[in-house]
């Protein structure tokens, strides 16, 4: 008997609606802080955490649908028609992780440290989803007939990428 993936239980998808729901406390928290504070800082920082969990609960969607109404379909072809757009923006994000932390290195202020730290963060999210992404196209994915793979598309590392490794070590 084939094991069902973990996914298609009904814990799995009572867990995700569990934290889709949180996230809702976390808007209306989010919200409670943004009218209360005239602190320029602090609003920032409650609507960074408001528009992460808005993103959030659209991401726990897709998760939801693609479980109980139609599962996400990601063809080789479709990689590969945005092939060098997403090389080019993952050597765009390098590069801003580059600068962000040429910056961050170069500042005094705690206030600039503080953001220049999240921005180097949110910037490694990028990177690392584009990596990811960029992953997608080297997988192995099987055609319908399951008689053969499709190749991958290989991608070296940018210059970019490189200085920024060799600067962190």
């Amino acid at each position: 008997m084939k094991k069902q993936a973990a996914e298609n239980s009904r814990e799995f998808l009572k867990l995700i609606k569990e934290w889709q729901a949180l996230e809702d406390t976390t808007i209306a928290s989010a919200s409670a802080m943004l009218k209360k504070t005239k602190n320029p800082i602090v609003k920032m920082t409650m609507e960074l955490i408001k528009k992460d969990s808005e993103k959030h609960k659209i991401i726990q969607q897709m998760i939801i649908d693609s479980l109980t109404k139609e599962a996400v379909h990601l063809n080789p072809d479709e990689l590969n028609a945005v092939s060098d757009m997403l090389n080019k923006h993952m050597e765009a994000e390098a590069e801003s992780l580059c600068l962000a932390e040429e910056a961050l290195k170069n500042s005094e202020l705690f206030t600039t440290k503080y953001l220049l730290s999240y921005l180097i963060a949110d910037e490694s999210k990028h990177h690392g989803l584009m990596c990811q992404l960029n992953d997608l196209k080297r997988a192995a994915i099987l055609t319908s007939t399951g008689s053969r793979y499709y190749g991958y598309i290989e991608r070296p590392a940018s210059e970019i990428e490189r200085s920024h490794v060799s600067k962190r070590k």
